[in-house]
């Protein structure tokens, strides 16, 4: 799963969290009884024609006596890019012209960014005037502080923090479980407190040496409950891997083994199956795969070794660990 992928998902069970933390005099002015989320908003780009997906759009109502309905939309971006005002407003006029309601647009770049918060304008004119303005807020999370938003003590602004800057932190170690106890400590359920454990883990990387303290502290008796919790989401974690791997490989196998009748194409069927199983999972944890290491997985003809593999994915920090970099030629 992708670093946008996983902040989408964060937003859709912290999306109240996230606007009062960086737009409290929007969150205070709406209604969150009725959230819904459309799940399917998709467009036809124009004038090219391809079909885009709106990333986050949440139906909400103003709050008071006059109790409309409104849409906030959420783009998340790796990086701020030029082009990118002109496509958020063609997100806009796109749902103003199905919904007909009022939009607040917000984008949110993961990395980078001119400035913590600023406010991005697609402007169209000609012949020196001006025919339309179009703005709307940015957040650029690493512009922000991480220990600032790690001691507001909510659990969604301390997972957030992994995303900010740690250049005036102090000890990464220390920083990171700073940020796991406030999750685990607080009143969130166990699913989105997994969540946002996950989102934590995945932006938040240590050195081997750095993830050798850390191990040593979560052994602290005050760091019990971090440390149980931190268990109980790597037990889910591999559950799910097995299971992915069992259903795969039997399916595939009883497929192949139907069609050919021979023990053979059992063989194969399985071990396809856990090929295309540890692929998922490697995708899930890192991303995106480059083709090399999707070759050199779909080259892996030993049931065991892949099982191997399948093992190593859970605690591997980064395809680099994974020990699955194509093989250099001989000279």
């Amino acid at each position: 799963m992708g670093q946008d992928q996983r902040f989408k998902q964060f937003l859709h069970g912290f999306l109240r969290d996230f606007l009062r933390l960086f737009f409290p005099e929007v969150e205070s002015r709406l209604d969150f009884g009725k959230l819904r989320f459309l799940e399917t908003e998709s467009f036809t780009s124009l004038p090219e024609g391809s079909s885009r997906q709106a990333d986050i759009v949440a139906e909400v109502r103003r709050g008071g006596k006059v109790r409309k309905i409104l849409l906030v939309h959420i783009e998340v971006e790796a990086r701020r890019r030029r082009a990118f005002a002109e496509r958020m407003f063609e997100y806009f006029i796109l749902l103003w012209a199905k919904h007909r309601v009022p939009i607040f647009p917000v984008a949110v770049y993961l990395r980078g960014g001119r400035s913590a918060r600023i406010d991005e304008k697609f402007v169209m004119g000609l012949f020196e005037r001006e025919h339309l303005r179009f703005q709307f807020p940015a957040v650029a999370l690493a512009r922000f502080e991480a220990r600032e938003y790690v001691e507001k003590g909510g659990a969604a602004a301390a997972a957030l923090a992994s995303l900010m800057s740690r250049r005036r932190a102090g000890p990464a170690v220390e920083l990171k479980l700073s940020m796991m106890d406030r999750v685990v400590k607080s009143e969130v359920d166990e699913a989105r407190k997994a969540l946002l454990l996950n989102l934590i883990e995945a932006n938040f990387k240590l050195g081997a040496a750095d993830r050798r303290k850390l191990e040593r502290r979560l052994s602290e008796k005050r760091y019990r409950e971090v440390r149980k919790m931190q268990l109980t989401w790597m037990e889910k974690f591999e559950r799910k891997v097995r299971k992915e791997v069992l259903k795969e490989g039997l399916k595939e196998g009883l497929k192949e083994g139907r069609e050919e009748g021979r023990k053979e194409g059992r063989e194969k069927g399985l071990l396809e199956g856990k090929q295309e199983a540890l692929l998922r999972q490697l995708k899930t944890k890192f991303g995106p795969l480059p083709e090399p290491m999707i070759s050199r997985v779909r080259g892996v003809r030993s049931l065991q070794a892949l099982d191997r593999y399948l093992d190593r994915v859970l605690v591997a920090r980064s395809l680099a660990e994974m020990g699955l970099s194509p093989e250099k030629p001989k000279k």
